[in-house]
């Protein structure tokens, strides 16, 4: 989120913007929900088991609950079977796209090199991770891992961090909140500081609180305790420390490559 707002324009409309993606987003998911307990209900009913003990999120639910339920259906089980697993390609590209500009852009501003040279960099460097690993005998199991705790820890930590060090280090909500009512069409008022400033930072750092409970508690899918050291923690914590080393480097990036900008500032440039 904070790549793509760099793109956007000084005085773009930023509450409807996000008003609209998040009603969309919970949209989506709420009708996304439906079928998925659909399914599991079906699988567990099925089985004769209890809902739990079916696949429930992630690789499981993708490539072992609705295939089956897809294979068992009576008529047009192979065009569903395509349509899935198409849409399934197209979330994921689209995903990939927005993760790796992320590293793209990290990488065009801190060493200045052209997007083509910093695309293929990044690119190529987890192609090549990507293509090492997963399509191993136990690639399956290190993808799990390394889903779960860079999904749990890495960007709800970074989230958080982000959130505490605006709100309460610098103090940044009341101009952000000036800035934002300033060139938007929906005012955000004081509930927004403290949603954002309170009870959002309390909720994740709960979600992280009660998550790291769960972990020291049992093994995640009882996977050896190496394993996860390797494969889950140290993809978290690896991820957050390329982070921090990336914002060690200094700017390099000229103006002429930087995001497009209000003709407005254009002009005071000129100036």
């Amino acid at each position: 989120m904070i790549t793509y707002a760099s793109y956007l324009r000084r005085r773009a409309d930023l509450t409807g913007s996000a008003m609209v993606a998040g009603f969309a987003n919970s949209s989506f998911e709420i009708l996304a929900g439906i079928g998925v307990f659909a399914t599991l209900g079906f699988m567990a009913v099925s089985a004769g088991v209890a809902v739990d003990e079916t696949a429930t999120d992630g690789i499981g639910l993708a490539f072992v609950a609705f295939p089956e339920i897809i294979s068992n259906m009576p008529v047009g089980a192979d065009l569903f079977g395509v349509l899935f697993f198409g849409s399934l390609v197209i979330a994921g590209l689209s995903s990939l796209i927005s993760i790796v500009q992320v590293v793209v852009a990290a990488v065009q501003d801190r060493t200045g090199i052209g997007r083509i040279p910093a695309v293929l960099a990044v690119g190529g460097a987890t192609t090549v991770v990507s293509i090492a690993l997963y399509p191993t005998d136990g690639g399956l199991y290190v993808l799990d891992a390394a889903d779960r705790f860079i999904n749990q820890y890495g960007i709800a930590l970074a989230a958080l961090v982000v959130v505490v060090v605006t709100a309460w280090a610098l103090r940044l909500l009341p101009k952000l909140q000036k800035h934002a009512d300033t060139t938007s069409a929906i005012g955000l008022g004081r509930w927004w500081r403290i949603t954002l400033g309170v009870i959002t930072p309390v909720v994740l750092g709960w979600m992280m609180w009660d998550s790291l409970s769960a972990e020291l508690s049992a093994n995640y899918e009882g996977y050896p305790t190496g394993f996860l050291l390797a494969a889950g923690w140290g993809v978290a914590l690896g991820a957050i420390a390329v982070g921090v080393l990336l914002a060690l480097i200094p700017w390099r990036r000229e103006a002429s490559d930087s995001p497009p900008i209000d003709p407005d500032v254009r002009v005071e440039r000129r100036r």
